[in-house]
C-alpha cells in the first residue's frame, strides 16, 4: 500500500480547517496499516497546522507508530527536534543550500544527517522585506539559539 499527506488545503466547504484535513489524512494511514501488506507513505510536514509543543508531541509519537507497524515513512519536516527524538527510527536527509547576494540556489542532492543551516530569514532578505524585519529577525533568533528561550518584543 502506497498513502501520502501532502498538498492538504482548508476546507471551508466543509467547514474543516487545515489541521483537521491534516490529521483525518494521516488517521487514513494509521488505520490503513496491516501486518501482513507493507505500507509506504510520504508525510509533508507533518501536524504544522498546530502549535509547537503538540506538534511535536503528537507528530513524535505518529511517525514513532508508523515506523513500528510495517511501514516506511518518508517525513519532510522543519522540525529539528523530530530528528532528535526519532533518531533511533528514522534516518535523517537533507537538501543543501548555496545563498549568494542575490539567490538561493539548491543542487537537488540528499545529504546524510540533519541539516546544519537556516536560510528563511535569508530568504525574506532576498524577496525584498524590509530590513528592520530581517535585522530583528536574525537578532530574535541568534538570540534563541543562545537562550533557549523566546524574548518578549519592546
Amino acid at each position: 500500500m502506497v498513502f501520502s499527506s501532502m498538498a492538504l488545503k482548508d476546507n471551508l466547504l466543509a467547514n474543516e480547517s487545515y489541521f483537521i484535513v491534516e490529521i483525518k489524512s494521516l488517521r487514513r494511514i494509521l488505520n490503513s496499516l496491516r501486518e501482513d501488506i507493507p505500507c509506504l507513505c510520504f508525510v509533508d510536514e507533518v501536524l504544522r497546522g498546530t502549535n509547537t509543543v503538540e506538534r511535536i508531541a503528537a507528530s513524535s509519537e505518529i511517525l514513532y507508530h508508523l515506523s513500528r507497524n510495517n511501514c516506511i515513512c518518508i517525513a519532510a519536516t522543519h522540525d529539528i527536534e523530530l530528528a532528535s527524538i526519532l533518531s533511533n527510527y528514522f534516518d535523517n536527509y537533507h537538501f543543501e543550500e548555496r545563498l549568494t547576494d542575490n539567490e538561493i540556489v539548491f543542487d537537488y542532492k540528499i545529504y546524510p544527517g540533519k541539516s546544519n543551516t537556516r536560510n528563511a530569514i535569508k530568504l525574506l532578505k532576498l524577496m525584498g522585506y524590509d530590513k528592520s524585519i530581517v535585522d530583528s529577525a536574525e537578532e530574535r533568533s541568534l538570540k534563541y539559539l543562545e537562550e533557549g528561550n523566546w524574548s518578549t518584543i519592546n
